[in-house]
């Protein structure tokens, strides 16, 4: 092939390619955010899951941050799929969108000794576990366009997910172990930012603080003694997503 006509497809070739990027960068810039769209998430979660021990009516447990309390501080990662709509009235969008995920955020801790009413210790632990399995949340969204394909938005609303609880208060010899799985509901509230990369294809990052409330037991071990276990529930939540606009 001659030099000229090497030339002359290098050339074609170099305006299609620009002529493509024009095309999706003049696309985002004047993206409209009306209309539905679905996607995909990936996150990181953590959290508190103070667990309230109290013995009923033996001892009370006791580590170097509360002594009555367990806190397992679970943390993992979690992934899911979303869908919405968002509906543009000048720099302003409103809308409404759902997510399911499922989770890895889990945590365990044990503490010891237990120490007896009268201030004497035995040589006891207390342990306390949770998980939550899956969640998801529905939740209104209110944005404002900084730039026509850049989006700062708020949302809150209303979270559900499914949670496993676990605890156990023993000595060398008695135990006192108490579980939960249940599927919780509270609420969920953060905001993020979301940006138009073309037409139809946009990214964003998220942050959201969910309260699925708390979840009470007593261990099954049969009277005269036994233990209540109190867990509550609530985590911080990053995530980054991608979505698709029809």
């Amino acid at each position: 092939m001659n030099l000229p006509r090497l030339t002359c497809l290098l050339s074609v070739a170099c305006v299609l390619v620009f002529s493509q990027t024009a095309q999706a960068a003049e696309s985002a810039q004047y993206f409209n955010w009306t209309g539905p769209y679905a996607g995909v998430h990936l996150g990181y979660g953590w959290g508190n899951a103070d667990t309230y021990v109290d013995p009923l009516p033996l001892p009370r447990i006791s580590d170097d941050q509360a002594p009555s309390t367990v806190s397992p501080n679970p943390s993992g990662v979690f992934g899911g799929a979303q869908a919405g709509y968002n509906y543009q009235m000048g720099c302003f969008v409103v809308g409404i969108e759902a997510d399911l995920s499922v989770s890895d955020i889990s945590g365990s801790r044990s503490v010891f000794p237990i120490i007896n009413n009268d201030g004497t210790t035995w040589p006891g632990t207390v342990s306390a576990h949770e998980s939550i399995n899956w969640f998801g949340t529905l939740r209104p969204r209110l944005g404002y366009t900084v730039t026509p394909n850049v989006l700062i938005y708020a949302t809150g609303g209303l979270a559900f997910g499914d949670v496993s609880y676990s605890a156990n208060g023993y000595d060398p010899v008695i135990a006192y172990p108490a579980s939960v799985s249940t599927t919780k509901v509270g609420w969920v509230l953060g905001g993020g930012v979301e940006y138009a990369v073309s037409r139809c294809w946009t990214i964003k990052a998220e942050y959201l603080y969910m309260d699925l409330g708390s979840e009470s037991a007593l261990s099954t071990m049969n009277g005269p003694f036994y233990i209540s276990y109190d867990w509550q529930t609530t985590a911080n939540i990053f995530q980054i997503g991608v979505n698709y606009k029809f």
